[in-house]
């Protein structure tokens, strides 16, 4: 009987056997007389597990009901539409596709009864398994509220760092500024760093049957830059214009494109041009030459260091919030439902695909263009993932803890803002479309989100304003402490400075401190 069992209309299937996942959109309770027995057993990852048996007579209406909504829509000779017995739609169809009809319209309902008379407040779709037929039993197993406990947070003291720029990251910065004011040339000589180079570029892959190529194609030789593989650039470097160059380039084994790694790419270029950089002069002249011009080299290498200095403020803050965090995340004591790192890890699958995740065919697209398949996507999320949740459940929790609030007048500020911003950013935009962009912006979703950006910007605020207090008198400087390795995360954290900076020399320049750090992701 079991065996004959369909997937439930409105239940979702999970792998591996008679298990499904109840819509909890269902329909909801008629008020009758509940005849369902419950029992429930707690299971580790706040899960909990229930037995839910339903009375036979409860059952048997259900099978009546079935056979008729069947009869309405199958045709039985001898009747009309509705009317055939439930013996006859029973031989007709099969017992098991009544039954199956039966669950469709029971077990949204009896889920939902088996909650309210436990008091228990699922947080996601449960797994089901129908344990018997006769009796009709269910399994459920039910994700619930995760539990967080902070410990004592309120002892947390990090002294915030204080960073300096150094004499060669202005250096550095005052080089990026004179590359974007360089001229070209072009010699007659072999190709050095920092040379531009035109050429015909073919590039047999591993593994592939016709090479990639481009004509005509110009590049700059930065040291450190991969080019379009790894070591190419430097095959490069001692070449000479005229004639063809053939060479070939071992791939690493760490390359993030699995079937690339390891392998030997066959190379033949063809170099018709070689220009060399010649940068302005340091000197006053240059500084007052500048579209932000300043009064000479001096007044530059200020400006610049100032400007240094602000982003790495806010890299090191950025940081530090991070840090801090983390540090409670590690005191605190977390229990919480698997199903909430598999959601995140959806979160962020549909982030990298640019939401290509929303349909099979997108999903599968994407999945190609990376190389790898949804299961080796996942896992490699999933540590990611489940910091992420981490952080989340104990921000949420000190949120709470801390009674912090997010006044109405400043989500309606940050719509104002957000607003704003597109008609300042967007060229001739219409009337309808920046009033279409404004209900976007003020409706219901994403005052939710303005509100829980906007109140984990409180909670980091407070927490940095908690572990920046001194010990209470007589404690010394006791409790939690930093870790000693440091996260760096500049990249990140860099490009968004400049990008809120906007255009200029100083901003530009910035990018050649911002290559030398990694980047990283903040709280979500």
């Amino acid at each position: 009987m079991l065996g004959s069992v369909r997937t439930v209309r409105g239940l979702r299937p999970s792998p591996g056997g008679r298990v499904w996942c109840v819509g909890l959109s269902g329909r909801p309770t008629d008020g009758r007389t509940q005849r369902v027995a419950v029992t429930t057993e707690r299971l580790p990852r706040c899960q909990v597990s229930l037995s839910i048996e339903v009375e036979p007579e409860r059952v048997e209406a259900s099978m009546e009901t079935a056979a008729r909504r069947i009869s309405e829509k199958v045709k039985i000779r001898g009747f009309r539409p509705g009317k055939a017995p439930r013996p006859v739609v029973e031989q007709t169809v099969g017992r098991g596709a009544v039954f199956q009809e039966a669950l469709d319209q029971l077990l949204p309902d009896v889920y939902r009864e088996a909650l309210e008379s436990e008091s228990i407040e699922a947080i996601d779709q449960p797994d089901i398994e129908l344990a018997s037929a006769e009796p009709l039993v269910v399994k459920a197993t039910v994700p619930v509220r995760p539990s967080v406990d902070l410990r004592d947070y309120a002892a947390l003291r990090v002294p915030r760092p204080e960073p300096r720029p150094t004499e060669p990251a202005v250096e550095e910065t005052l080089d990026a500024l004179r590359r974007r004011y360089a001229t070209l040339e072009p010699v007659d000589r072999p190709i050095a760093w920092n040379d531009t180079v035109r050429a015909d570029v073919s590039i047999l892959l591993p593994g592939r049957e016709q090479a990639d190529t481009e004509e005509d194609a110009e590049f700059p030789l930065r040291e450190g830059h991969a080019g379009p593989l790894p070591g190419f650039l430097e095959r490069l470097i001692g070449l000479e214009r005229g004639g063809t160059h053939e060479f070939t380039v071992e791939i690493p084994e760490d390359h993030p494109v699995e079937e690339l790694a390891g392998g030997t790419a066959s190379c033949s270029v063809r170099i018709h041009e070689v220009k060399e950089e010649i940068l302005p002069d340091l000197d006053d002249d240059f500084a007052r030459s500048l579209d932000e011009p300043h009064d000479g080299v001096e007044a530059l290498r200020a400006s610049l260091s100032e400007r240094i200095t602000e982003r790495l403020a806010q890299e090191a803050l950025h940081e530090y919030r991070l840090e801090l965090i983390d540090l409670v995340v590690s005191l605190a004591e977390l229990d919480y439902p698997e199903v909430l790192v598999e959601r995140q890890v959806d979160r962020m699958i549909d982030e990298r695909s640019n939401h290509a995740s929303h349909t099979p065919e997108g999903l599968a697209q994407w999945l190609a263009a990376v190389g790898q398949t949804e299961e080796e996507v996942r896992d490699a999320l999933r540590d990611g993932a489940d910091q992420a949740v981490r952080r989340s459940l104990v921000l949420s929790e000190f949120v709470r803890s801390e009674e912090l609030r997010v006044e109405p007048s400043a989500i309606d500020a940050e719509v104002e803002r957000t607003a704003g911003l597109v008609a300042e950013d967007v060229p001739n935009l219409t009337p309808e479309n920046a009033q279409r962009w404004r209900q976007l912006v003020e409706s219901e979703e994403s005052r939710a989100n303005i509100e829980e950006q906007l109140l984990t910007t409180l909670a980091m605020d407070r927490l940095v304003e908690i572990a920046e207090r001194p010990p209470p008198e007589g404690e010394g400087s006791g409790g939690p402490r930093r870790r000693s390795a440091r996260r760096r995360r500049a990249r990140a954290a860099s490009a968004a400075t400049e990008e809120a900076d906007g255009p200029g020399e100083d901003a530009a320049a910035g990018d050649a401190e911002g290559d030398a750090e990694q980047g990283g992701e903040g709280p979500d």
